[in-house]
C-alpha cells in the first residue's frame, strides 16, 4: 500500500478511510510526504521550512498508537498538513516570506493551527508565499519563487503559492492559507486544486500576520470539496482572541454535502465584468462545467450586476491603506529590507487619504448589499471563472487578452476574486479541467454563496466532483 501511495495522489477522505481501517498508518504518510518534498521541493520551491524528521516520525507514531487504541479524533487524525508561512506555529520559524522576519520564531500557535492539531493532524512545514503575502504571483525575491507543477516556466499564483503547489503534487494533502484578494483561490485555480475562502469571521485570524485586516480571510487548500468540508469542521468557530470572529454555529459540513444533490439548485452566472476579458480556453471549460451542473438538475440564471466598475478601486484603496498602516514602523526604519515591488505598494498605501478610505468602505457596503440581495432572493450560488487567464509565464508582466486588450498580469489574476474579499462572502475555487492547447494548464471555477453558508458551495462542488472525479484525474506531469 505504501508503494501505491508513493505513486498516486490521494484525498484526505481516501487516506482517512485507510488509516481508520489500518490499511496504512500516519507513519506511512509522513514517509511518503517527506519523500515527495525531497524530490519535488528543490524544483518547485513550495516549502520555506520543513520540520525535523525525527520530530515528525515521533508525532506520527503517537497518532498511530492513539488510533490503534480506539482514540480516533477525526478524519484529520494522522494526516500531514502544512501552513502558509504567515501562520504562527509554536517553536517554528515564521518569516512571512520576508527578510525582516527571516529569524522570527513563533511562541504560540495560530488558533487555526491549534484547532487542526487538536483534530489529530501533523504539521510538516511552512509554505512559500509572496513577501508579506503582498502579491498574487508566487514570486518571492528572498526565498525564491514557487513554480507551477504543470509547467515550471509558469507561475503558481499567490500569495498562498507554496500551499497550492504542495497540495497539487501530494507533498501534503492539506495546507492552510490566507486570502486577501484571491490568495487561496487563484493559486488553487492555476495549480488544479481546491481552494476555499470561508465567510469573513468564520475562521479565526489570531496569530496570523495581517496584510489588510478588513479583507484577510483564513482558508484551506485541498484535493477535494469533501476534504475542505472536513477541514472547515475543525478550524471554524468563534475565537475570543479574534475580534472579527463571529458567534455562528459550525455545521457538520461533511454530512450535509454527502446528503446533497444538484437537483433544483439555482445557479447565477454574471457575464458582465467577470467575462469581459476571458481567455477562450477558460471560457469553453467553464461552459462545459455549467452544462454538467444543468445535466444534474441545476437551474441556471443570467445575472445583471451593477457597480462593477467600482470593484477594483474600492478593494485597492482599502488593501493599500491598511497594509501601509501595519508596516509604517518598518517603512520608516527598515525600508531597504523590503523588495522594490512591496516597498512601492506600501508607499502607495501611505498616499491613500482618509476620505478615499472611508469612501471605499461605503462603496463596498453598496456592493455587498447587491450580492446579498441576489443570494438571498434569486439564486443559491453564483458561479464564475476563478481567473480569466491560465497561469502566465514568469516573464509575462502583461497579458494580451485579444487584439485590443492588454492587462497587467496582477490585474488579470485578481479581477474575478477581489470583490468577494470586499464583501466577505464565502467562495471556493474547484478545478474543472485542462485547456486543450499545447500547454494544457488547469482552469478553475469559482462558486460564491450566502454569508455563513459554506455548505451550499461545498455541496455544489462535491456533487460536481462525483461526476468529474477531478481530484483523481488532475495529476501534474512532473509526477510522471
Amino acid at each position: 500500500m505504501v508503494k501505491k501511495l508513493k505513486a498516486s495522489l490521494f484525498s484526505i477522505k481516501q487516506l482517512s478511510e485507510r488509516i481508520n481501517t489500518g490499511d496504512i498508518s500516519p507513519t506511512d504518510l509522513i514517509e511518503v510526504c517527506l519523500d515527495r518534498i525531497k524530490k519535488f521541493n528543490p524544483i518547485l520551491n513550495a516549502f520555506i521550512t520543513v520540520i525535523e524528521e525525527e520530530r515528525l516520525y515521533d508525532q506520527s507514531q503517537i497518532a498511530e498508537k492513539e488510533i490503534k487504541q480506539g482514540n480516533y479524533y477525526s478524519p484529520l487524525h494522522g494526516i500531514p498538513f502544512s501552513i502558509k508561512d504567515i501562520f504562527c506555529a509554536k517553536g517554528i520559524r515564521c518569516t512571512v516570506g520576508s527578510k525582516i522576519l527571516s529569524n522570527n520564531i513563533s511562541h504560540a500557535d495560530a488558533t487555526a493551527v491549534k484547532r487542526i492539531k487538536e483534530a489529530g493532524a501533523i504539521l510538516i512545514g511552512t509554505n512559500n508565499l509572496n513577501e508579506f503575502a503582498s502579491g498574487i504571483t508566487g514570486i518571492n525575491y528572498f526565498y525564491g519563487s514557487s513554480k507551477n507543477p504543470w509547467n515550471s516556466s509558469r507561475i503558481s499564483g499567490g500569495s498562498s503559492s507554496g500551499s497550492a503547489v504542495a497540495v497539487a503534487t501530494g507533498m501534503v494533502p492539506l495546507s492552510l492559507g490566507t486570502d486577501t484578494g484571491g490568495s487561496v483561490r487563484v493559486p488553487s485555480s492555476l495549480c488544479g486544486v481546491v481552494g476555499l475562502k470561508p465567510t469573513y469571521g468564520r475562521v479565526s485570524k489570531h496569530n496570523v500576520f495581517p496584510l489588510s485586516p478588513s479583507l484577510d480571510h483564513v482558508g484551506c487548500i485541498t484535493r477535494s470539496a469533501w476534504d475542505a468540508a472536513a477541514v472547515m469542521e475543525h478550524i471554524s468557530g468563534w475565537d475570543p482572541l479574534d475580534e472579527t470572529s463571529k458567534h455562528k454555529k459550525v455545521p457538520a459540513y461533511t454530512k450535509i454535502i454527502e446528503k446533497s444533490t444538484l437537483e433544483g439548485i439555482r445557479i447565477g452566472v454574471s457575464k458582465k465584468y467577470f467575462f469581459d476579458h476571458l481567455y477562450p480556453g477558460v471560457e469553453s471549460l467553464f461552459y462545459h462545467f455549467i452544462g454538467i451542473l444543468k445535466s444534474r438538475g441545476s437551474i441556471v440564471y443570467d445575472l445583471d450586476l451593477h457597480n462593477t466598475e467600482k470593484y477594483y478601486r474600492s478593494w485597492r484603496e482599502i488593501r493599500l491603506a491598511e497594509a501601509a498602516e501595519i508596516h509604517l514602523k518598518w517603512l520608516n526604519t527598515r525600508a531597504e529590507d523590503y523588495s522594490y515591488e512591496v516597498r512601492r505598494m506600501l508607499m502607495q498605501g501611505t498616499k491613500v487619504s482618509a476620505v478615499d478610505y472611508v469612501s471605499a468602505l461605503n462603496t463596498i457596503k453598496e456592493i455587498r448589499k447587491e450580492f446579498l440581495s441576489i443570494l438571498n432572493n434569486k439564486v443559491d450560488a453564483i458561479v464564475i471563472p476563478t481567473t480569466i487567464i491560465i497561469a502566465p509565464r514568469f516573464d509575462e508582466e502583461k497579458i494580451s487578452i485579444d487584439v485590443d486588450t492588454v492587462l497587467e498580469t496582477r490585474e488579470a489574476l485578481l479581477r474575478n476574486t477581489i470583490v468577494f474579499n470586499s464583501t466577505g462572502l464565502p467562495a471556493i475555487s474547484i478545478p474543472i479541467g485542462l485547456t486543450k492547447d499545447k500547454d494544457s494548464m488547469p482552469v478553475g471555477a469559482q462558486l460564491i454563496g450566502p454569508s455563513f453558508k459554506e455548505e451550499t458551495i461545498l455541496s455544489i462542488a462535491y456533487n460536481y466532483e462525483l461526476t468529474n472525479d477531478s481530484s483523481n484525474n488532475l495529476v501534474p506531469p512532473i509526477l510522471g
